[in-house]
């Protein structure tokens, strides 16, 4: 990682806190205004964007009590404008360009208020002297708050750990008990609110609360009052800690959510050196293919067999991955089961090497029990003579101080065996990939076909996933899914997917992560070979990433860029699209060819009967493979320069891609 550019200015000011004062702290392009103000002992931010109020006067501080003062002795302003280049990422720059504000506060509960401004946000943070005797009654409380202006202000969140809630008009809240209906969706009001939190204030102005350097910390919670969000955490900690940062990206559109850099930019530059080992890109997976039948007859299953197949298809279709998931070791609950042997039926180390003879790296799951009760570095020695390349770590169950740690501390152990990382089960991702670039995604969305109780996410809830856990980090869907007709019958495959094979197709480019982890076993991608070349081709670590359009709920355009190449991919809601895409993004007096991948004009995401296995059980009748408009879809190749206009019809619930490249007699090297 390199270090481009720095400019920091320092000024100090002195502050009274017996008196009303205020401080203005301007995002570097002026259009994002803080006013901090210090009147009698309280301390307030609130936020104007282009000239308009979007936060009203919020507290700010860490206190024994809601009602103890705090003294503002010192303020500090500085300004800094980094330029890094991430190991992997949507972006192959970053700009880390801020205005700061520190603010000493003196007294029994010591700390200071650490306020930036960036053009796609606010965060604050707060630090505890390093001389400071840290005390959890002095710190029990903290006074941060959101307090929201809009005259109808609609949110999207987190219902669970990996559930996006349908629109809330947070006029209208009242927090519930929770009431499921597990057949059709998570209907309850949770009185603790997970993050990101994501608000369309009106047509001109977003937000989305979430953290960020969540490391030595619990994640934190929101509590909603009205308008009002006030941050929920747990303090346990010493002298010299600072909080995570607590976060609000900003923008006048939605798309302008997604391309915000602000929680990568909080975080620790990478600690590696040696990062060339670090491959994002493409794996075919197991774990869904159980029980699912080749055309050739053969059964997949936990066997050499099985693998070797994925293996051949793998290299055929040049996917650089192969992940074996939970079982090839034996009982994942069992804490016996010994992560460094495989079930007789699976010989791991011809497995490995015939891998690695086809230029295919291998993933392998692993679990908590695995990593507490067996010594790591004994697995992880096993491992490199093996030729493993990554770890999927399940069952962590993230989320408090000590498994955010553990998690950590496993992605370290990692590196130094050269080994990339996935967790599931997770903490919620906050950035720290900048510092531990080798964690290539995180279980923090609605996989798809997990539980056989949870609700499928309906296309207008994909979308809006992107606007919510796609906003944390990278993520892993699990998307891909191409025998959308036959799949149900498999073992782990527990519910309906209510998406066209298109849909399918352009969630592995929209949603961010360094890895995308394919469902479905090798002849279903040899049978739609010519769509599946879209996700082949994925890099999964870009040089830019625009959003073209977007809407909460309705519909978004996205388009990254690595190297020569273009990838564009979009969604649509249960309604469908007609639209446009215009390619001014690309190289003026260049001719590119391109390959668009289209839903057929009967497409569509329903499917007839039960959605998941559970709810066939109690309608007692069997879910079984069925012919519906799912699968339809139709590729097409053409020329353009340029501004041209590409005309895309998105099916309900469907989706629309393109892979651009240009010409090699016309482009002109850069």
């Amino acid at each position: 990682m390199k270090s481009l550019k720095l400019l920091l200015i320092l000024t100090t000011a002195a502050a009274c806190s017996s008196a009303t004062a205020e401080e203005i702290l301007r995002s570097p392009d002026e259009k994002i205004e803080v006013s901090l103000r210090t009147d009698e002992g309280n301390v307030t931010y609130s936020v104007r964007l282009g000239g308009d109020a979007i936060i009203g006067p919020s507290s700010l501080g860490l206190k024994p009590n809601d009602l103890a003062p705090l003294e503002v002795a010192k303020v500090t302003r500085s300004s800094a404008d980094n330029v890094w280049e991430p190991v992997w990422g949507s972006q192959k720059r970053y700009r880390d360009h801020y205005n700061e504000i520190q603010l000493k506060v003196e007294g029994d509960a010591a700390q200071t208020i650490i306020f930036r401004a960036y053009n796609d946000g606010i965060a604050f943070r707060y630090q505890i002297p390093e001389s400071f005797k840290f005390s959890d009654q002095v710190y029990a409380h903290e006074a941060s708050e959101i307090s929201i202006i809009s005259e109808k202000p609609t949110a999207w969140f987190p219902l669970s750990q990996v559930l996006v809630s349908d629109a809330v008009d947070l006029n209208t809240w009242e927090s519930g008990n929770r009431k499921v209906n597990k057949n059709a969706r998570y209907d309850f009001k949770p009185a603790r609110i997970r993050t990101p939190f994501t608000v369309k204030l009106s047509e001109q102005a977003c937000l989305s609360v979430h953290e960020a350097a969540v490391v030595h910390s619990d994640e934190a919670w929101l509590n909603l009052d009205g308008n009002t969000l006030t941050v929920l955490s747990n303090l346990k900690t010493a002298g010299g800690w600072v909080t995570p940062w607590r976060t609000i990206q900003i923008a006048d559109k939605p798309g302008g959510l997604i391309t915000s850099s602000l929680i990568v930019n909080l975080n620790a530059p990478c600690e590696f050196e040696d990062t060339s080992w670090i491959k994002p890109g493409v794996t075919l997976w197991d774990w869904r293919a159980h029980g699912a039948h080749a055309d050739d007859g053969f059964e997949y299953g936990l066997n050499t067999e099985s693998y070797i197949r994925f293996i051949d298809f793998a290299a055929e279709a040049e996917v650089e991955y192969l992940m074996l998931d939970a079982e090839w070791y034996g009982p994942e609950r069992d804490p016996k089961s010994d992560p460094k042997t495989a079930i007789p039926e699976i010989d791991i180390e011809q497995v490995c090497a015939y891998a690695k003879s086809k230029g295919v790296g291998i993933w392998l799951y692993v679990n908590t029990k695995a990593f507490q009760n067996f010594d790591m570095d004994e697995t992880f020695s096993v491992y490199r003579n093996w030729g493993v390349v990554g770890i999927k770590h399940g069952f962590l169950g993230g989320g408090s101080h000590a498994k955010n740690e553990f998690s950590h501390n496993v992605a370290k152990k990692c590196a130094e065996y050269h080994i990339m990382y996935v967790v599931h089960e997770s903490e919620k991702p906050s950035g720290v990939e900048r510092t531990w670039p080798n964690i290539l995604s995180y279980e923090y969305v609605n996989s798809m076909l997990d539980s056989g109780t949870r609700p499928a996410a309906t296309p207008s809830r994909v979308i809006n996933n992107l606007f919510v856990f796609g906003l944390s980090g990278p993520v892993d869907r699990s998307c891909g899914m191409f025998d959308l007709d036959s799949y149900i019958t498999r073992e782990y495959c527990h519910r309906q997917i209510p998406s066209t094979v298109v849909s399918q197709t352009a969630q592995c480019l929209l949603f961010p992560s360094g890895l995308v982890t394919l469902p479905d076993f090798p002849d279903a991608y040899r049978r739609k070979a010519d769509l599946f070349e879209f996700i082949a081709q994925l890099p999964m670590s870009y040089d830019e990433t625009r959003v073209l359009d977007a809407e909460f709920g309705q519909h978004i355009t996205l388009a990254r860029q690595a190297g020569d190449e273009w990838f564009v991919g979009a969604l649509a809601d249960e309604a469908g699209r007609k639209t446009s895409v215009t390619l001014d993004f690309l190289e003026e007096g260049v001719t590119y060819d391109l390959t668009l991948y289209e839903d057929a004009p009967d497409a569509h995401y329903e499917y007839i009967g039960p959605m998941n296995k559970r709810e066939a059980m109690t309608q007692k009748v069997t879910l079984e493979p069925q012919a519906t408009r799912r699968e339809l879809y139709q590729v097409k190749k053409i020329t353009a320069k340029k501004g041209d206009m590409i005309p895309t019809v998105i099916a309900p619930g469907g989706g629309h891609c393109m892979w651009i490249r240009p010409q090699a007699a016309t482009h002109l090297t850069r």
